[in-house]
């Protein structure tokens, strides 16, 4: 080989060998940031899969270290010595990241803070806000309100309130003396910090589902946990008799992290969402949002998401904070996002973010990241803050019958607290912060809740199932009730085919939880005392749901509604159970149901009867609606030639047979109603229906028109249960046309649902700004578990109320002196007005025009052509206020309404 050869093949070499060390010392260089772990070394994954062993676990903080701290080092790191970068880390995700924090960093109790020194410290700074970071060892989280079962934390989702689906229930001693729930979970009975009893999914040797229903201990609780929850699969069959149990209801969870992956942005084709269409139709969903999806919309997509009501949605600003919660067709902000959820994803928005929380649009891994931090808090609350000053301010401007002392107050305490916190967040001083913040919230709450009006005549419902078992209850529930300004009780009395008081009708029998006590005749007397109406809320042909069914199912079998499939029963998945009816047409069936009722209203002092489930089954697709017994069949084929089991729509005799039920249950209502008035010329008869007034009489069979227009019905009940205003709105609209002045029209709005307290209370004010003279609450404890009471009785609930149509001339005397004072102390003293002289010179004449109870009917009709004058005179009147104009009106309207309800039922 020739020398330069040989030269060159040993200079290739040893540039290779240098090469070779350079890349050694960038791989040692770099698995410096990426050590492989054992098996028996703590490390952390990052988003990117690579991994990093974790030097020290709750230690002192030392240089050139990677450490994890959790709750059990403390509520904060040390204040660094050395160069010092952490990350706060919740749900597994990055939230938040502090370099050289001066007073430490937070350590979340339902997370940890990764620390880094020296060197490592790069490593945090690389990390990404939303980035997901797991740990090869389990750290201990803890939600805010918990218990912990043979070393398992069990989170609690709910308190002394109904269990849904997936829920875990803690039911204390002040729900009353037992859970009352379906078969469908496990229930923990705790007294003393020990297991004493448990209930799970069991059948008796009928093969029947037993409830869990298990009695609450005086001195301890009930721990409930719904089937679809996961924590049932861990704790049912491990739990033990005996067993120690540790509850901890007040955690301080300050910082909260998730994110959720969402089906399109600004989708306008199907080639942007194809899930927002029905495979069979081209027409896109309202806001191209499809079922269980979750749609992101900027405002490029227009001024509102145009979504229909059956969602959630939540608003973001131009800063990404979030400073609305709920609702559909949202406003879509300049510069900010609308996060649309439907189904499954709406319940995710519902439970995962609130007002205040940062938003994220993490696009490359098409994910919504939203996060919470202790200045969050703050945000929150500053958006609170500003919204009850707005609302304040168009409060004056519109001349609302309001506490502004009070709601100004309210502001400038929730201001003064805000200073506060900021100062203690700033130094890094959280110990309490979270007790702190609750108080300021409820200040903030309580201004916004005021800037809704308290009238002093209306309906103010509430539908209880009543568990009571002996009087103490019963007074403490009045009692609560009472405080609420609630002013009717409309309890359920006849349901599942059981009665709540003792009975001696050989078909029916009393209610057996009750134990002999005549809780009926408890609460009459008690709500009496407190000037509270009871109503008998009855279910009419509906005897029995799941396993708790009235004597007359089993003695009766004949008389059951049976469906198309030959069902005697309905089918409902979302409660997993099944609902059993009588048949309305049999004649013996209509007599039983009408001698329960004579019985009830001969032996109690009822204000009302109230009729609900008053109806056919939803007949849904029509491949299994109801009413096709033998005898059913029969009595339809003799009058119209054909069996309506060959009936199916569009056939020529299917409205006949869609008529031929719908006047059965018609004309039930006109014998009940006749009935019951001509044993109490005085109780009033109301109905609980389903608001679609145009798909209903096909549907269900149920048509109130009717039973309003011949004036069978005194109050009219909508059960709107939407999670928006603007459903509940229109379905109450609705409603006030379908009365036409010949009843009144109480709102059903759902407690039950989850909404928020200014959904609540926004459902039931825009719900009287089109005519209805009150609301019914659903339901008794998920009104109380949810506080919706403190938000009613901070504004719409603050004064009491007489019931509307229990005095008319009361109600007409108090309607007009109401206006009397807001002329004097509002609508002059926020020149909305010259004087007071005039208007409240024509009120007294008004109220003079209707004398006494004797001389009502010629008296009204005066009161009424008096009313109608004073309307024109306030539209022509250039000097007043067009917004004094609008609330004089509304008042005069809704006086109107009245006394022409009161008229058509005294046919004067």
């Amino acid at each position: 080989m020739r020398r330069f050869e040989v030269y060159a093949m040993m200079t290739k070499r040893l540039f290779n060998l240098v090469l070779c060390v350079a890349l050694l010392l960038i791989s040692i260089s770099s698995t410096a940031f990426s050590e492989p772990a054992s098996p028996d070394q703590p490390s952390i994954t990052l988003e990117d899969g690579t991994n990093h062993i974790v030097d020290l676990i709750n230690q002192e903080s030392q240089d050139n270290n990677l450490m994890i701290f959790t709750r059990s080092y403390g509520t904060t790191t040390k204040p660094p010595l050395v160069p010092t970068t952490e990350a706060i880390i919740t749900n597994n995700i990055v939230t938040a990241i502090y370099t050289n924090s001066t007073n430490g960093t937070y350590i979340p109790a339902n997370g940890y803070v990764i620390s880094g020194t020296g060197n490592k410290a790069s490593l945090i700074s690389g990390f990404k806000i939303g980035d997901s970071i797991t740990t090869s060892f389990p750290i201990s989280v803890y939600p805010a309100q918990y218990f912990t079962v043979n070393e398992e934390i069990v989170p609690i989702t709910q308190v002394n309130a109904g269990r849904g689906a997936a829920d875990i229930v803690l039911y204390l001693p002040e729900y009353g003396p037992a859970t009352k729930t379906n078969p469908w979970g496990m229930e923990i009975t705790v007294d003393g910090g020990s297991v004493t009893r448990i209930a799970t999914m069991t059948q008796d040797t009928s093969g029947n589902w037993l409830d869990n229903n298990s009695s609450i201990p005086a001195s301890g609780y009930v721990l409930s946990i719904q089937a679809e929850s996961p924590f049932f699969a861990k704790l049912n069959g491990t739990v033990r008799i005996g067993d120690a149990v540790e509850l901890n209801m007040n955690n301080e969870v300050l910082v909260e992290a998730s994110k959720i992956g969402y089906d399109a942005l600004n989708p306008r084709t199907r080639e942007d969402n194809p899930g927002g269409w029905d495979d069979g139709s081209n027409e896109p969903y309202p806001g191209h949002r499809g079922t269980d999806q979750l749609i992101i919309y900027d405002n490029s997509y227009g001024a509102a998401t145009g979504t229909n009501p059956w969602g959630y949605e939540v608003v973001v600003n131009s800063e990404g904070k979030v400073t609305q919660v709920s609702g559909n067709n949202s406003t879509i902000p300049a510069g900010g996002y609308v996060i649309s959820g439907h189904g499954v994803k709406a319940s995710w928005l519902s439970e995962h973010v609130s007002i205040g929380s940062s938003f994220k649009l993490l696009t490359d891994k098409k994910q919504a990241l939203f996060l919470f931090t202790p200045e969050s808090y703050l945000d929150k609350a500053q958006i609170g803050i500003d919204a009850a000053k707005q609302k304040l301010i168009l409060s004056k401007q519109q001349f609302l019958d309001i506490n502004y002392n009070g709601m100004e107050q309210q502001i400038t305490s929730a201001q003064a607290a805000l200073v506060d916190l900021k100062s203690q967040i700033a130094q890094g001083d959280f110990t309490s912060f979270a007790v702190q913040f609750a108080e300021l919230n409820a200040r903030v709450e309580k201004a916004s809740f005021m800037g809704y009006e308290s009238r002093a005549v209306d309906h103010r419902s509430i539908w209880i199932r009543p568990k009571e078992t002996n009087l103490e209850q019963v007074q403490q529930h009045i009692a609560k009730l009472h405080a609420l300004n609630i002013n009717s009780i409309y309890l359920e009395t006849w349901w599942n085919g059981f009665t709540i008081y003792p009975t001696s009708h050989p078909l029916a029998a009393q209610n057996p939880i009750y134990g002999g006590f005549d809780v009926l005749n408890a609460y009459i007397t008690e709500a009496k005392k407190a000037g509270i109406e009871v109503h008998a809320w009855v279910e009419n042909f509906l005897v029995g749901v799941g396993n708790m069914a009235g004597p007359v199912r089993s003695l009766k079998p004949e008389w059951s509604m049976i469906s198309r499939q030959g069902h005697d029963y309905q089918d409902v998945p979302l409660y997993n159970t099944q609902y059993y009816f009588l048949n309305p047409v049999r004649p013996e069936v209509r007599d039983f149901v009408s001698e329960i009722y004579k019985g009830l209203l001969q032996k109690y002092k009822v204000d009302g009867l109230h009729l609900d489930y008053i109806r056919y089954p939803d007949a849904g697709d029509y491949t299994n609606d109801f009413g096709y017994d033998s005898y059913t069949r029969n009595l339809f084929k003799q009058k119209h030639g054909a069996d309506p089991i060959d009936l199916r729509p569009g056939d020529n005799l299917w409205q006949a047979w869609v008529d031929f039920r719908k006047n059965t249950i018609n004309e039930f209502v006109y014998r009940i109603s006749s009935e019951a008035k001509k044993l109490k010329p005085d109780i009033r008869v109301s109905a609980a229906v389903w608001p679609n007034y145009v798909n209903g009489p096909e549907f269900m069979h149920q048509e109130p028109k009717d039973w309003i227009a011949k004036n069978y019905i005194d109050q009219l009940f909508p059960m709107s249960y939407h999670p928006d205003a603007s459903s509940v709105a229109t379905d109450s609209l609705n409603s006030v046309a379908l009365a036409n002045n010949k009843a009144l029209i109480v709102i059903g709005v759902g407690t039950n649902l989850g909404l928020t307290k200014e959904m609540l209370l926004k459902q039931i004010n825009d719900s009287v700004a089109v005519g209805v003279s009150g609301s019914a609450l659903f339901e008794f404890e998920s009104l109380f578990g949810n506080e919706y009471d403190k938000a009613l009785l901070a504004g719409l609930y603050s004064k009491p109320a007489i019931v509307p149509d229990k005095d008319v001339l009361t109600s007409f005397k108090t309607i007009i002196s109401e206006m009397q004072r807001k002329i004097k102390k509002i609508y002059v003293t926020f020149n909305g007005m010259d004087n007071d002289k005039k208007y409240v010179k024509e009120l007294e004449q008004l109220e003079k025009s209707w004398k006494d109870k004797k001389s009502v009917g010629k008296d009204a009709k005066e009161a009424l052509k008096k009313i109608e004058k004073l309307l024109e005179r306030i539209e022509s009147d250039r000097a007043l206020n067009i917004e004094v104009k609008k609330r004089m009106a509304a008042d005069l309207n809704y006086l109107e309404t009245i006394i022409l309800v009161y008229v058509s039922k005294a046919a004067l």
